[in-house]
């Protein structure tokens, strides 16, 4: 009887020693694909964390005065509400899963990133379809219990945004609107 490392060892010593290869060849041809259109491919922002390829989604830092500062940014067609509430959904994940309790924010903050129209390859200049997105940010403390009416809980508003942001759905004319803002601010 042939042993398994007999019948498959050179099979498996083959694909082994050319793995690698394929790998860093998939890697290669990921690298061609245009980053632009795999960043702003979606017309709203959904509720996912921003990342290297696409700045759109949200993300978490830590503020000089000990809070936490919370930003979540969109492709140009996102209306600053969605945005806030996304923002406000991972702020309060967050704690939810720190088991903080409750949390308060600040009032959003809404701005405008322009992209760059243009880069220099090699001293040459090449055109680029810009990126250009809405960022909403806020501040965020945790477990102030005080009665306040700004003071929220962590696990039930987490739950409540996240199934509205699941389940709405943002209307074209608001889409449109949302853009021609950006590309006027941007002036494109």
């Amino acid at each position: 009887m042939i042993g398994f490392e007999t019948a498959f060892g050179s099979a498996w010593s083959g694909f082994v020693r050319f793995a690698p290869a394929l790998g860093m060849a998939a890697l290669l041809g990921a690298c061609g694909a245009n980053l632009n259109e795999l960043a702003t491919s979606s017309t709203v922002a959904n509720y996912q964390p921003a990342n290297l390829f696409s700045p759109t989604g949200y993300s978490i830092s830590n503020g000089a005065d000990g809070s936490l500062h919370v930003t979540a940014a969109g492709p140009p067609g996102t209306p600053a509400d969605r945005l806030e509430k996304i923002a406000l959904a991972r702020a309060a994940e967050y704690g939810n899963e720190r088991h903080l309790k409750t949390f308060k924010a600040t009032p959003a903050v809404v701005s405008i990133t322009c992209g760059k129209t243009k880069v220099s390859i090699k001293g040459q200049q090449t055109d680029l379809r810009p990126m250009d997105y809405r960022v909403v940010a806020i501040d965020v403390r945790y477990g102030d219990d005080a009665p306040d009416v700004q003071v929220r809980s962590s696990r039930e508003t987490a739950d409540t945004l996240k199934a509205q942001l699941a389940s709405e759905t943002v209307p074209a004319d608001v889409q449109s609107a949302a853009a021609q803002e950006v590309a006027q601010q941007c002036r494109r």
